[in-house]
């Protein structure tokens, strides 16, 4: 099938090649790939691609990761790590990391569906005594 121009619904089909091609990459180099946001005209799509390595336990390394292990002791959370199971209304999610980016909700946690979600210091503080 040829396109002769891209329309919202292509965008996603071919995302979705796109993201069967990666993972093979990802078995062959033992990595996380990720396509993040598309733009796109009816002349050409431009997708944000992110690879990652992973570490010894099975856990992506990203700068989130990284500056979670700098800050956990400073915030009084040094008994928490990446990938720990933490507890926030009832519900239990993994610990991603810490963007030292974000003012308000610098703490990264993800769902078991792998939804991301972002929450404050005194949020997890809270919910994880």
């Amino acid at each position: 099938m040829k396109l002769s121009q891209f329309d919202k619904s292509s965008v996603k089909n071919i995302r979705v090649d796109i993201n069967a091609a990666l993972a093979k990459v990802e078995k062959k180099y033992g990595i996380k790939i990720s396509t993040g946001n598309a733009r796109f005209s009816e002349e050409e799509i431009v997708f944000k691609v992110k690879a990652n390595a992973i570490d010894s336990s099975g856990n992506v390394k990203s700068k989130e990761a990284k500056a979670w292990e700098l800050v956990r002791e400073h915030l009084g959370l040094k008994s928490l790590s990446v990938g720990d199971d933490v507890k926030v209304q009832d519900k239990f999610y993994t610990l991603k990391g810490y963007n030292n980016r974000a003012r308000k909700s610098p703490i990264n946690i993800e769902d078991y569906n792998g939804q991301g979600y972002k929450i404050s210091v005194d949020t997890l503080k809270f919910f994880n005594k």
